[in-house]
This record gives structure tokens, C-alpha cells and sequence, in this order.
């Protein structure tokens, strides 16, 4: 499974790049760190899941997140952010993200979930804010 991240925090990249390469049958085979960077890149490596934080510099990761699904509707995109409230969570899953996770709180979280959907060998097309 090849997933891309798009996140401008440094220390928080590297914290999912890691993470996620201890997961058998995931690869990061990119990153971005803005919004424009974001939809070019994906646009070229097309991968089975973004990783997608809403607070982009500069940049909107919604606008990312509405871009990917009009394009390419079969990435799956898990949002990972500390924007959290109720608003946020709607207008994300309205523009057809499949996960959203609290960075705060849930950031291991998207380990597990990959993981698993690894080793089922299955992205289901499910929104689930955990």
C-alpha cells in the first residue's frame, strides 16, 4: 500500500514516516508540505492513501482533500489535524475524506488503522472519525 503524507510540521512527518515504516506492506513514497506541492505530487504518484493535514503553510489541506476526490476518487485520505471541532469534521467528511484522526490524541491510531487495512488488503469506503 503506497501512501503519501502532507504535512508542513517537520517533526511530525518524520514521526508518521517512521512509524509507518515498521508496517509490512506500506510505503511512503512521498511527501508535501503545502497545498499546491500536495496536488502535484499526488497528482504524479497516485497513492492507495494520503495522509492529510488541514493546516497547510501555505495552503488548505481541505482544498487538498477536494481536489484529490474530484481527480482521483478511489485514493483513499485520512485526515490527520488538531483542527478537530464538530465543523471541521463535516466539511471533511462532506469532501469524501475516509478517516479523521486528532493529531493530539490519535496519532498512533493511523498506524493501527493501516496496519490493518495492510493486512486485510482492503480500503473500504467508510468515514469513520475516531
Amino acid at each position: 500500500m503506497n501512501v503519501f503524507i502532507v504535512e508542513d510540521a517537520e517533526i511530525v512527518r518524520e514521526g508518521l514516516k517512521n512509524m509507518l515504516a515498521a508496517i509490512p506492506g506500506v510505503k511512503v513514497i512521498g511527501h508535501a508540505v503545502d497545498e499546491q506541492g500536495a496536488i502535484e505530487q499526488i497528482g504524479t504518484t497516485l497513492p492507495d492513501v494520503v495522509i492529510l493535514d488541514i493546516n497547510l503553510q501555505p495552503g488548505s489541506g481541505i482544498e487538498v482533500l477536494k481536489t484529490i476526490k474530484k481527480r482521483h476518487p478511489a485514493i483513499k485520505v485520512m485526515m490527520l489535524t488538531n483542527y478537530t471541532d464538530e465543523i471541521y469534521v463535516n466539511r471533511c467528511m462532506s469532501f469524501g475524506a475516509d478517516y479523521f484522526f486528532d493529531k493530539s490524541i490519535e496519532f498512533m491510531r493511523v498506524g493501527a488503522v493501516l496496519s490493518q487495512l495492510a493486512f486485510t488488503g482492503g480500503l473500504d469506503n467508510k468515514f469513520v472519525a475516531l
